[in-house]
């Protein structure tokens, strides 16, 4: 499965690169990409080169850096031990908010981290359970390599077998909206879309002040990077990029308003 997502990475990649001159390629994590892109712009409007931003997941960006495919990657997890390895280096740009999401018509509120865990790990499947109307919980998830599925099980607990699985946050959102059995996971920009209910965990809501579910969003190279590489992930990490990641909805790991970072 990993492999196919890469292939499928490395074609888009490759077809990008013959259709139009690309400074930098940057593939990797779906919860990455829409705030990659947006600072993919930014960069070139402020006089930098022209970033390609591809998907693929968290481990397809980090296997398409090994592989010289692309410069950058994406991820929304920690790298692990045998990544670092690799030569791989990690550079935090933002953090981000895993949400729970149910369905607008589901009457809970909010759930504790043991409560989630026995969930997403199978030993509750039905919702009156958890002082909710009696059905069967639907869950869904990421898919197994996912930055979020893995950001989940290190702040969770692991995912059941019997989770339908969606390849982002926005399918997840999708299915969550169709289904009023279903709960699932997505980051806090794409709850932002609307169409969502999201339960506090632990009695704090998603982005406020203790609430548990935050996982860093970094960019990835091969060693510290040079050239172009060099350049983006100055910019990301820069007032103009931190400026940019605060209004897309995450949290800069640098203030935005000092001239110093």
């Amino acid at each position: 499965m990993r492999m196919m997502v890469l292939l499928c990475v490395m074609v888009l990649l490759t077809a990008g690169c013959r259709s139009t001159a690309v400074d930098l390629q940057l593939a990797g994590s779906t919860s990455v990409q829409p705030v990659a892109e947006v600072l993919a712009e930014a960069y070139a409007v402020a006089g930098g080169g022209r970033v390609s931003v591809q998907g693929g997941g968290s481990t397809a960006g980090v296997q398409a850096v090994l592989n010289g495919v692309a410069g950058v990657g994406a991820i929304s997890r920690r790298l692990t031990p045998q990544e670092r390895s690799r030569g791989l280096v990690e550079h935090p740009v933002a953090y981000d908010v895993l949400v729970l999401v149910v369905h607008r018509d589901n009457p809970l509120t909010g759930l504790t981290r043991r409560q989630l865990r026995a969930v997403f790990g199978g030993s509750v499947s039905d919702w009156g359970a958890l002082g909710g109307r009696p059905g069967t919980i639907h869950l869904v998830s990421r898919e197994a390599g996912s930055g979020s599925r893995e950001a989940f099980r290190s702040l969770v607990g692991p995912v059941s077998d019997r989770a339908v699985i969606q390849s982002s946050s926005g399918a997840i959102r999708v299915a969550v909206m169709d289904d009023p059995q279903a709960i699932g996971f997505v980051n806090l920009g794409t709850l932002r879309m609307g169409g969502l209910k999201a339960l506090t965990v632990d009695g704090k809501a998603p982005g406020a002040r203790g609430y548990a579910l935050v996982r860093p969003l970094s960019l990835v190279t091969r060693g510290e990077p040079g050239g172009e590489a060099a350049r983006f992930l100055r910019f990301a990490l820069g007032p103009a990029g931190q400026r940019v990641i605060s209004e897309e909805g995450l949290v800069p790991v640098r203030d935005p308003t000092s001239a110093q970072n």
